[in-house]
């Protein structure tokens, strides 16, 4: 009897029938596009905030810092203002036309330095600011305020009136000058922090958009490539264009964001500094400018204010061009492009000569703007004059010829001392609003392209959810 043989078989696996692998294709499908669709919208709300926030600290640098930087500004130069017309009212008789309008320019000065020191006084934060403050208001109006008030009240009595303008202006000198600078340096300082503290903030902002960003990128790539093995199709147009638009989106706002510290860093170190360093010229300027007034007025003092008008030159020639005699040679050439001899001169300030000047690198440095070299060759020219005229006036003091020297420290005419002065502090004054204007324009297309960049983000992320939405749709119809 033949032996049977029994052959056993493994079981067979049961098979998933066509219709139950579409139906689950078509929700991986869907839920790929709603997971799209929500991280786009997340993606959106990121982008929108990440330009909200750069935009924000653009406008608090731009006008809450530099605002506090001008006010420190324009109060030094009111005082300044204000003091030299004080000292005009006291050197001129009644019967000058220039006695009245100096009268008037005292008022008129101290009115615009009262309106910055407001300013000043509602945005105070470190207790040094406090600091600085409280002396130089303390001594404007226990003080200063109450020498000039003395000299317009007394001025019938020459010798009082006289005596009252030294005692106000030795005030500024001595404290208010000293004070505001200090909170100038201060509020630029400040500003200088914000603008490395925004560079950090903006930069976050930045990593908080482009995770989602690459997230949305990562994921229309990846169900591209599934739609295409699926329904096999070598174009899927809605879920392609949605790819397309988040690679040039992702690329285009991120390069934005990545910019806006560098121009951040470029208004403020490059655009403000010459601002302040201009304005630190005319500090400079009026108080050599004082000088020359006090000394009519204090004639037995006279070798001692001319000291103060030296020192203060000799300051005004560092700020300019770093160098002793510097503004012997002229800056510009042919091409009003500034000599590299006083280029490098201005980039070999001695340690010393720094410290003089409070470390703020001369305005030679760094000419770049249109115009800087011709105003900065202007501000030389008139340097020299503003000393050959105070040359000429220490002649006339010494020859005896007080009231012709009178005449020309307080005339306008071609060839006087206020004459140079006035070119020399329009020249400074050309340099602050070419910096200033270079300083504006850079926020207003700054913030116009973010404002403009925000919109296609919002738009932009927008288009791509709807698409990654209908794409998936239109492909879970297919399958």
């Amino acid at each position: 009897m033949a032996a049977t043989t029994t052959t056993l078989q493994a079981p067979a696996r049961p098979q998933r029938s066509p219709e139950r692998l579409w139906s689950q294709t078509r929700v991986r499908f869907a839920l790929t596009g709603l997971a799209i669709m929500i991280i786009a919208l997340v993606a959106m709300f990121q982008a929108s905030n990440a330009y909200t926030t750069t935009r924000e600290v653009f406008r608090s640098i731009t006008e809450v810092n530099s605002s506090l930087v001008d006010a420190s500004e324009n109060a030094l130069q009111y005082i300044a203002q204000a003091s030299q017309a004080a000292a005009d009212y006291a050197l001129l008789t009644s019967d000058t036309p220039l006695f009245e309008q100096a009268q008037n320019d005292v008022f008129r000065a101290f009115a615009q330095y009262r309106d910055e020191m407001a300013t000043l006084s509602a945005t105070l934060q470190s207790d040094d600011e406090r600091a600085a403050y409280t002396v130089a208001e303390t001594i404007t109006y226990s003080r200063f305020w109450r020498h000039v008030s003395n000299l317009v009240a007394q001025r019938t009595n020459e010798a009082v009136a006289r005596r009252e303008y030294l005692d106000a202006d030795n005030h500024v000198r001595n404290w208010i000058n000293p004070a505001l600078q200090e909170l100038e340096r201060l509020n630029y300082d400040e500003m200088v922090r914000a603008g490395a503290t925004a560079g950090s903030v903006i930069s976050s902002q930045a990593f908080r958009y482009a995770v989602p960003a690459l997230a949305v990128l990562f994921l229309l790539g990846s169900f591209s490539m599934e739609v295409r093995r699926k329904v096999r199709r070598l174009l899927t147009p809605g879920v392609d264009l949605a790819l397309v638009l988040s690679l040039v989106l992702l690329a285009v706002l991120l390069t934005n964001l990545n910019a806006a510290p560098s121009d951040l860093n470029f208004m403020i170190g490059n655009a403000y500094r010459g601002v302040s360093a201009s304005s630190r010229v005319l500090v400079e300027a009026n108080l050599a400018n004082r000088a020359e007034s006090s000394a009519l007025i204090d004639p037995e003092a006279v070798d001692a204010w001319m000291e103060r008008f030296d020192a203060a030159a000799d300051r005004i020639q560092l700020r300019l061009c770093g160098q002793d005699e510097c503004t012997d040679s002229t800056f510009v050439n042919f091409t009003n492009s500034l000599e590299r001899s006083i280029v490098d001169g201005a980039l070999r300030i001695s340690a010393e000569d720094s410290a003089r000047i409070d470390g703020i690198a001369p305005l030679a440095v760094d000419v770049t703007l249109l115009g800087e070299g011709r105003a900065l060759e202007a501000a030389r020219i008139a340097y020299n004059d503003f000393i050959a005229a105070n040359t000429t006036l220490r002649t006339m003091i010494k020859a005896g010829r007080v009231e012709d020297a009178i005449l020309f420290n307080t005339s306008t005419d071609g060839g006087t001392s206020q004459e140079a002065f006035l070119r020399l502090e329009e020249a400074i004054n050309r340099l602050i609003t070419l910096h200033r204007d270079v300083f504006d324009q850079t926020w207003a297309n700054v913030g116009s392209t973010l404002q403009r960049n925000q919109q296609i983000a919002v738009i932009g992320y927008g288009a791509i959810a709807i698409l990654a939405l209908l794409g998936a749709l239109h492909r879970y119809r297919e399958l």
